[in-house]
């Protein structure tokens, strides 16, 4: 069980780890940095740490290409863009739908059935976005504030939305044996290239990083935290637990993440904050209960 809260307490640094990484570069050029960075190592790991194969049967590449487009680069775009305006830990608790989106995903896309009680589940969680997007929205996010919901938020959603599409691929390329280091590394290696690409061509490369030193260092820790223990310390705890109980435990990353915002960002945690974290524990042990009783 210990591991199960050392997981989510660093998976939710991941969001303090990419906030402060933002600071010295820009959005596309750090993704692209890191992942390509990332991939080469857990392609590498399968090509001679386990002595796997890393080729691709020309039938595959279209269903390896989608899951670099979603797995990485509209999901990390779109959360690193974001996050030059946002606080972590609204990314945080924006990030912990996930559940939920999944479900939804799941009934339209393998036309799966919803109980009565996990579409309860499902509203009340979903419903966790209204406090914090009801809160007056200050500093540079405001600028592109509309309707009570800034554009920041929505890019939130888009990427939470296709990291969440991205694993019904990955669940395809799992089905042909295709291992998860392999599937990560190459989706990882051709998303930091296309992020790589748009950077080129939006943000150019005069100065893409304002301190270098700060950058590696960052980026550094992402990459170790994230690509590789959060990786590893996850297939590991499937092998003890079921994936129900691991996603209903996610409700300690927005715990996790308030945390970190008030110790390390100087960050305000508000009632709105609150209500979102109780209505998302709510919901999670709703839609939960009737999967534990099925």
């Amino acid at each position: 069980m210990i591991l199960v809260v050392i997981l989510y307490a660093l998976l939710a640094a991941t969001f303090l780890l990419a906030k402060k990484a933002i600071m010295y570069a820009n959005p596309c050029f750090l993704i692209g940095f890191r992942m390509i960075c990332a991939g080469l190592v857990l392609v590498g790991y399968q090509a001679f740490v386990r002595k796997g194969g890393i080729s691709i049967p020309r039938a595959d590449w279209w269903l390896f290409f989608k899951a670099s487009l979603f797995h990485i680069y509209f999901a990390f775009t779109l959360e690193f863009w974001a996050l030059q305006y946002v606080t972590a830990l609204k990314t945080t608790l924006i990030y912990s739908l996930t559940p939920f989106v999944a479900a939804l995903l799941a009934f339209f896309l393998l036309h799966e059935r919803l109980s009565l009680r996990k579409m309860v589940g499902i509203i009340v969680g979903m419903s966790s976005l209204i406090p914090v997007v009801a809160m007056k929205v200050v500093g540079p996010e405001a600028a592109f504030e509309w309707a009570r919901i800034s554009l920041p938020e929505i890019a939130l959603l888009g990427s939470v939305f296709s990291a969440t599409y991205a694993w019904f691929i990955v669940k395809q390329l799992i089905a042909k044996d295709y291992s998860l280091s392999m599937i990560n590394g190459v989706a990882m290696f051709v998303g930091g290239v296309l992020s790589m690409t748009t950077a080129s061509i939006v943000e150019g490369f005069a100065h893409p990083v304002s301190n270098w030193p700060y950058f590696f260092g960052w980026v550094a820790a992402l990459i170790v935290v994230a690509n590789i223990i959060v990786y590893n310390l996850y297939g590991l705890l499937l092998k003890r637990y079921s994936i129900t109980f691991l996603t209903f435990a996610g409700f300690l990353c927005p715990s996790f993440g308030t945390l970190y915002e008030w110790l390390f960002l100087s960050g305000v945690v508000t009632w709105q904050h609150a209500a979102s974290l109780v209505l998302i524990i709510i919901g999670l042990y709703i839609f939960y209960r009737d999967e534990m009783r099925g």
